[in-house]
């Protein structure tokens, strides 16, 4: 390597940061940004809503998908050609969605950027994690909150106003632009990492189930509009993709050698960080639709007015991201989670009040509330799994959470928000998806307070040092010791 202006950018902390921001930024604001937009897109591509469902389900697939893909690429290779090839791949992507002519094409783009993403997650987020040293450590946790789930919380806003304008294909010039100032951000400082582990085996098993779960659940989820809930296409397709991540969880764990340590993430607090995760993630990603689907078939607003609701979500999230980097370093970012739980519970019980005389003042501050439940649990529980296994092991650890979290996500989003359709008047069916969404939330409670209580945990400042150092992970002990006599406590 040269010692040249260009070289010395590489691996500088400010270019990190921008990687991961840029990396995972533009595709979750397009998760909550097309709902919309969904008519001008299937008029303009003389396509079907239900082509579209498909198409958007795919993509988040691909983004699924693409985190294990990762794991298992960054422990052979070398990562910056890596890093580069994916982001390269998302503007490709990019470009295909927004000179699509028909659906075709529009489908290949989407799912190239999804797949991109889970690609450029895993290798972006690791290394700003574990190569500055313990010191900024709770200044980048905060700022990758704003990464992991701030484009969802910008989604809504910025959809709604392109829809308004009939700008579909203007808001993916902008993604393009986005995907540009990633590769060159990548280009100056994206880092020479070596491959972590170029002995481990290729683990066939993990990928090829990993795959079937994912397309089974997404494809059933994706379908559940045209197929409905009552059909054997449904239930078949979902139960089998459900089946096929759950066998991957127990084989993985089976293994001496496996790509996705579940061993190291069975203990008290790498379990309770993936719940929280996949709990708080599917309900957020579930209100924020059903929110939506509020305020453009009940409230009757405008996509630009029913967007302008949604600003202070984005606000809220921030401060969730200044609270994570004041607790990061104390004993108290797992109390920040239980805090964002119940936040995530009071916007959700607060949204049941909408009506025709408050929505102009009720749904920005819930918003804004569960903007702030979102980013203190969604990220924090991801970082909470992490810290929970050796450091260099973080990378798989995070693309089997991320695994999970999303096909949560993304799989009870979509059934709630057709189940709240399919009722005899939408205002009623989207107040049974928020009790289902406030259900989920308190259940989430529930496990963040008895798991660890069952576990014999403990609250206790984290050594970062010790963690970076890759000697261990924190202090966890194994889930259930206090009513367990056959697991030894972990720490």
């Amino acid at each position: 390597m040269t010692d040249g202006p260009g070289a010395r950018l590489r691996g500088s902390y400010p270019l990190a940061v921008a990687t991961v921001l840029l990396a995972l930024t533009p595709s979750l604001v397009l998760s909550t940004a097309l709902l919309p937009l969904t008519p001008q897109i299937v008029d303009d591509l003389g396509t079907s809503t239900t082509w579209l469902q498909v198409t958007n389900g795919l993509a988040n697939a691909g983004l699924a998908l693409g985190v294990v893909v990762a794991s298992m690429l960054a422990q052979r290779f070398v990562q910056r050609p890596l890093f580069l090839g994916y982001a390269a791949a998302f503007l490709v992507g990019s470009v295909l969605v927004v000179l699509a002519p028909s659906l075709p094409l529009f489908l290949a783009g989407r799912v190239v950027q999804g797949g991109a993403t889970g690609l450029m997650v895993i290798s972006a987020l690791p290394p700003l994690m574990t190569g500055f040293g313990a010191g900024p450590l709770p200044r980048t946790m905060g700022l990758a909150s704003l990464g992991i789930f701030g484009g969802t919380t910008l989604g809504p806003l910025v959809g709604g106003y392109a829809a308004d304008a009939a700008a579909w294909r203007t808001l993916m010039w902008v993604v393009v632009g986005a995907a540009v100032a990633g590769v060159v951000v990548a280009a100056l400082g994206y880092p020479d990492l070596d491959p972590l582990d170029p002995d481990l085996p290729i683990d066939r098993s993990a990928l090829a189930l990993a795959t079937t779960g994912v397309l089974l659940t997404y494809l059933a989820t994706s379908l559940v509009a045209t197929v409905t809930l009552a059909s054997y296409v449904f239930w078949v397709l979902f139960v089998a993709g459900t089946a096929a991540v759950v066998v991957l969880v127990l084989v993985e764990r089976g293994k001496d050698t496996s790509l996705m340590p579940v061993r190291e993430l069975s203990t008290q607090l790498p379990v309770t960080g993936t719940l929280v995760a996949m709990i708080a993630g599917a309900a957020t990603v579930t209100v924020v639709e059903l929110v939506q689907l509020h305020l453009a078939g009940v409230a009757k607003e405008s996509p630009a007015a029913a967007g302008l609701l949604f600003w202070p979500m984005p606000l809220g999230l921030a401060v969730a991201s200044v609270a994570i980097t004041a607790t990061f370093r104390t004993r108290y970012l797992p109390v920040l989670v239980n805090i964002g739980l119940g936040a995530l519970a009071v916007a959700t019980a607060a949204l049941l009040l909408l009506s025709a005389s408050n929505v102009d003042w009720l749904a920005p501050a819930a918003t804004a509330v569960l903007g702030f439940g979102a980013g203190a649990t969604i990220a924090p529980g991801l970082f909470l799994a992490g810290l929970g296994v050796r450091a260099d092991l973080l990378g798989r650890a995070f693309a089997l959470v991320q695994l999970l979290r999303l096909t949560a996500s993304f799989a009870v989003g979509p059934v709630v928000v057709h189940l709240a359709q399919t009722r005899s008047s939408l205002a009623s069916g989207i107040d049974v998806g928020l009790w289902i969404s406030l259900g989920l939330v308190l259940a989430g409670l529930v496990v963040s307070l008895v798991v660890p209580a069952l576990s014999g945990a403990e609250l206790h400042e984290p050594d970062l040092e010790a963690w970076l150092d890759g000697e261990r992970g924190m202090w966890s002990p194994a889930t259930g010791a206090e009513v367990r006599d056959d697991v030894p406590d972990a720490g």
